[in-house]
């Protein structure tokens, strides 16, 4: 397993095994596949912005949620 998401890993490297944070394997597969997606809503959210859309609220809810909470 590479997590991209710990940051309390030795070196900084990213976690190889299991262990520091205790983090499955399909929890990291997960959490990418989120982080690709807000990055995709994000893109074509301020494209359609920049266009005049108006973006429903529960978009911006949705993105703050994914990345904070």
């Amino acid at each position: 397993m590479f997590c991209f998401q710990c940051e309390q890993t030795r070196l900084r490297k990213g976690c190889t095994t299991v262990g520091v944070c205790g983090k499955t394997p399909q929890v990291a597969e997960l959490q990418d596949l989120l982080v690709h997606v807000v990055k995709g809503l994000s893109l074509y959210s301020n494209a359609a912005a920049k266009m005049g859309c108006k973006i429903p609220y529960e978009i911006y809810d949705f993105i703050f949620s994914a990345l904070f909470r």
